[in-house]
């Protein structure tokens, strides 16, 4: 779930995820959805998020520093680097 800070995106967990995600995307299973932003106003990837949303997740991605990820605990971010 984002909102206009897209926040997930700074944590290595969920940029772990992310890249989890795209992996399964190459491997073109029939079963996967492949990665879908949900927001409290709609799902991007349909159209139904809001303007604000969307920009703010644009802007996020768009500065995306794998780098400048972090994590609550500092023994995930090092198994995940």
């Amino acid at each position: 779930m984002v909102d206009e800070a897209a926040l997930p995106l700074t944590r290595s967990w969920c940029l772990f995820e992310v890249a989890q995600t795209v992996e399964l995307e190459k491997s073109l299973q029939a079963d996967h959805h492949g990665l879908v932003f949900c927001t409290s106003s709609g799902v991007v990837n349909e159209g139904h998020a809001s303007a604000e949303v969307s920009l703010g997740l644009s802007r996020r991605l768009s500065t995306l520093r794998l780098q400048g990820a972090h994590a609550s605990d500092p023994n995930d971010h090092a198994m995940i680097k």
